[in-house]
């Protein structure tokens, strides 16, 4: 159990640090109007970078076809359509939409058995759920719904629910910080030629505090929002399901609203605060949960 507190942490922390990148990217977007697919490959190739000059991982071996998919369609696709879906919408919007992974996620554990379903984890979801559109809908950054936000949002939630199951295998038989470093880095190869042609087309701000502060932010993205955040997430699922891991996820939008209520002084009105204490009381029913994941999904990787 220790260890499961652990990785709950982890995941927790990761989780956050997605909700202050989600800020610092919907900055970039509305206000300094960098290109995504830019943004992207910058963050991508950076981090994947950094990861492989710090772990030096072993290089992938054979079947090599399941690690290029996730990293295309998993790493890099959802981090492409969650932050088309903050530019064609807002990060309100966006992170609501992406939500829609969990019960995606559980549904999928529940079909194939990987979780022990009970009320338990009804109750669970049904808190998650109520509490992250309460918290998220009642912010002053109001929803926002495009058709371009809608699917884009819509499609980074099937990517961010693929990459999450996905990666199970990797983490419990190679590590969390090898599929996150191999993910960034064959994803934002891929990516290369796209985000090269963006930032061709891109005009970088003539004054030397607005060029600072665009540079601070998308470090801020590739240190914080980028290499911690997934390094962290992903690793939960060494001692969680996919399911609680999700749940976890929780912890993003929570930290989205307690940003910009010290940093940017938005007033909370007392939806959002329920709305908060709801994930978190989610989060701490996954916290407590006794034996419900089937010790096959805990550490065994024989039928991965």
């Amino acid at each position: 159990m220790r260890l499961t507190y652990r990785s709950l942490l982890k995941t927790l922390l990761g989780a956050s640090l997605w909700g202050l990148s989600g800020t610092a990217a919907q900055a970039l977007f509305q206000i300094y109007k960098f290109p995504v697919v830019g943004l992207l490959t910058i963050r991508m190739l950076v981090s994947g970078a950094v990861l492989l000059a710090v772990l030096r991982p072993p290089r992938p071996t054979r079947p090599i076809l399941p690690l290029i998919l996730l990293s295309i369609f998993g790493y890099a696709g959802s981090q492409f359509f969650y932050l088309a879906a903050i530019q064609f919408s807002n990060a309100a919007t966006a992170t609501l939409l992406q939500f829609l992974f969990l019960p995606m996620v559980a549904g999928y554990e529940a079909v194939t058995k990987s979780l022990s379903w009970s009320h338990r984890w009804t109750v669970t979801l049904l808190l998650a759920a109520t509490g992250t559109l309460l918290l998220v809908v009642g912010s002053t950054f109001k929803i926002l719904v495009t058709p371009i936000g809608l699917a884009t949002g819509l499609t980074a939630a099937v990517a961010a629910a693929y990459y999450t199951l996905g990666s199970r295998h990797y983490v419990r038989t190679l590590g969390s910080w090898w599929i996150t470093c191999w993910g960034f880095t064959i994803g934002g190869l891929v990516t290369l030629p796209f985000g090269l042609v963006s930032l061709s087309d891109y005009s970088w701000p003539s004054s030397a505090s607005n060029l600072a502060e665009v540079s601070f932010l998308v470090g801020f993205v590739i240190v914080f929002g980028t290499i911690l955040a997934f390094g962290l997430y992903v690793s939960g699922l060494q001692h969680l399901s996919a399911t609680e891991t999700g749940i976890a996820s929780s912890a993003e939008p929570i930290m989205s609203t307690i940003a910009a209520y010290l940093f940017l002084g938005v007033v909370l009105i007392p939806t959002q605060y329920v709305g908060g204490a709801l994930m978190i009381s989610a989060v701490l029913l996954v916290a407590t949960r006794r034996n419900q994941v089937k010790q096959s999904v805990l550490g065994s990787t024989r039928d991965m």
